[in-house]
C-alpha cells in the first residue's frame, strides 16, 4: 500500500498581513456597498465565486491574486493596482538611484 506524503505544516501569516488583508476586505465591503452590489454581483461580474469574494472581504490570505484582480476589476477600480509598488513611491528607488548618479 502506497505511503501518502507527511503533510506539510501551514504556514504562519504574520499579524501585519493579517491586519493589511482586514483592511483590504473592509474597504472591498465598501467599495461594494457604495456601487450597490451584493456580493453575488460582484462575483458574477468578476468571474470568480462567490466564496471567493467573501473570502476576501473576510481578510482570508488564500485568494490568488489573479482573482483579487479580477474583483478590482469588477469594482472597476483595477486601475488604482497601478500605483502599488510604483517607484516614484519607493524610497528605495531613490536610494538607487542617487546611488547609481553617484558612481557616474
Amino acid at each position: 500500500m502506497p505511503r501518502t506524503p507527511p503533510r506539510r505544516p501551514r504556514k504562519h501569516t504574520p499579524v501585519l498581513v493579517e491586519t493589511a488583508l482586514e483592511r483590504l476586505g473592509a474597504r472591498l465591503v465598501m467599495a461594494r456597498k457604495l456601487r450597490e452590489m451584493t456580493q453575488e454581483d460582484l462575483a458574477h461580474l468578476s468571474d470568480v465565486s462567490i466564496s471567493t469574494v467573501r473570502s476576501l472581504e473576510d481578510g482570508a490570505d488564500g485568494v490568488s491574486i489573479g482573482n483579487v484582480l479580477k474583483i478590482f476589476e469588477g469594482l472597476d477600480l483595477l486601475e488604482q493596482v497601478e500605483t502599488l509598488l510604483d517607484p516614484k513611491h519607493d524610497p528605495q528607488a531613490i536610494v538607487f538611484a542617487t546611488r547609481k548618479a553617484g558612481n557616474r
